[in-house]
């Protein structure tokens, strides 16, 4: 499959007045300090999290995953191209904030678990999963021909998987 690169570049979605906007919706959901670590799945080239790590003078760099290898990302975040189920899986940091955003539609059901349950065991006491996707009744994303009709196939599968996932009961492994 060929590689979507910067799909967003000069559109609203990169826009300083939408990062802005999305960095205070962010901070409404979970109180965040200079403290704070945060994982972005699906980070795309990382100007929300560098823009809301400026912002809070984090200590610790947000780190953004993507499968996407951009060479322009934002400095201000630690980007790894990779699959976000072989990170979580392996590495053992712990987060108060892991992003999903306009991701998870791309993912089976399996996957989606998977990402799911890790993401879980990757929280701090008190730490939040934000998964946020797309209202595709009411939005339309600037999109090419092969794009759109991928969205399309995975929206239609939406209803089935979030079902699925309202009755995924998580549970924390005892170690």
């Amino acid at each position: 499959m060929l590689g979507i690169k910067n799909w967003d570049n000069k559109t609203w979605i990169s826009s300083k007045k939408y990062i802005l906007s999305f960095n205070n919706f962010l901070l409404k959901q979970k109180n965040l300090t200079k403290h704070s670590k945060i994982l972005d799945i699906g980070c795309g080239r990382g100007k929300i999290m560098g823009s809301l790590s400026s912002k809070l003078k984090l200590i610790h760099k947000p780190i953004g995953l993507d499968i996407e290898n951009h060479k322009d990302f934002d400095k201000r975040i630690i980007f790894k191209k990779t699959n976000a189920i072989k990170y979580l899986k392996k590495d053992k940091k712990k987060f108060d904030l892991i992003l999903i955003k306009q991701t998870i539609h791309l993912f089976n059901l399996r996957d989606i678990k998977k990402i799911v349950t890790y993401s879980h065991s990757s929280l701090e006491i008190g730490g939040i999963i934000l998964i946020l996707t797309l209202d595709t009744k009411n939005n339309e994303i600037p999109t090419f021909f092969l794009m759109k009709q991928k969205l399309n196939q995975s929206f239609k599968r939406d209803i089935f998987i979030w079902k699925n996932l309202l009755q995924l009961n998580i549970k924390k492994k005892n170690k």
